[in-house]
């Protein structure tokens, strides 16, 4: 199994956090994809896979798809390998290239129709899209960030402005104390005035996003596994990242992730396959 990321293109660093190469993956070696904010466009080389999600809804996923804001966790499901690559955006990076609204893709994993693939490569287009065999060039590190790279040039869509009070709310929500009520107070607008144009931005309210961006910045950190730390001590975890009290910290963390915290951190060898630790949620968060 081979999961490798690509930095990319300077132009695109704003809005792109990573392109991302999966070779030979079996799925059952990874974890449950947590909910996110980044959306993501996904372009399987094989068959697509099946996708379970927390409520047990079965969906059979396009090959070229976009992966939206997800509120649930999901899991995928294939009894074969899985070969693809995907670019993943940051928090609100789809509006700011071509106005995607992040309400419109919540939960969903749209297909990319066939008449937007493949901009500047058409001598691939018919293999690629028949499911032929692809050039070692072509699937080569750097002949896929290209491909990737013109993909995002080629698609349609306009940049959409951020307007400046949801920058900076995106970056005092991934404090876990911030308070919303505050937060308006602080910006001269009403909680409902944040809250619509967040979802429409982000794809999920003030609350949800702050309460995920924390479960992420911990499950993505390798210091807070056991392989790694073994002295960890959950107590100080919560402590860490801002929780009253343990039990309120247990119950937050099955809640989202379907999993208790001890189990969850004796499983570094799946987390690793998943996440990039070289890069953070908040390296560019669209400020």
């Amino acid at each position: 199994m081979d999961i490798s990321f690509l930095k990319p293109p300077s132009h695109l660093e704003s809005s792109v956090k990573e392109f991302w190469i999966w070779k030979g993956v079996n799925v059952r070696e990874l974890p449950w994809i947590l909910p996110s904010y980044e959306c993501e466009m996904v372009f399987h080389l094989e068959n697509p896979p099946l996708v379970e999600t927390e409520n047990r809804e079965l969906i059979r996923l396009p090959k070229f798809h976009i992966v939206g804001p997800q509120t649930r966790r999901w899991r995928i499901l294939s009894e074969s390998e899985i070969s693809l690559f995907a670019i993943r955006f940051y928090v609100g990076g789809m509006y700011s290239l071509f106005s995607n609204r992040g309400d419109e893709l919540q939960n969903q994993f749209l297909k990319i129709e066939d008449k937007y693939m493949l901009g500047g490569f058409p001598e691939i287009k018919k293999k690629f899209l028949l499911g032929g065999n692809l050039s070692s060039n072509f699937l080569s590190e750097d002949g896929i960030s290209e491909f990737l790279a013109n993909f995002l040039k080629q698609y349609p869509g306009e940049p959409g402005e951020i307007p400046t009070y949801i920058r900076f709310a995106l970056l005092e929500l991934t404090r876990a104390a911030t308070s919303i009520g505050s937060l308006c107070k602080k910006m001269g607008i009403s909680r409902k005035q944040l809250d619509r144009k967040f979802k429409e931005i982000v794809g999920m309210a003030p609350s949800e996003y702050r309460t995920v961006h924390r479960l992420l910045e911990m499950v993505r950190n390798p210091e807070h596994y056991r392989k790694n730390n073994p002295d960890l001590r959950f107590t100080d975890l919560a402590q860490e990242f801002n929780y009253s009290d343990q039990s309120h910290f247990n119950h937050d963390f099955k809640r989202i992730s379907g999993s208790i915290p001890n189990e969850w951190f004796r499983e570094y060898e799946k987390m690793s396959h998943f996440y990039n630790h070289d890069s953070s949620d908040t390296d560019r968060m669209e400020t």
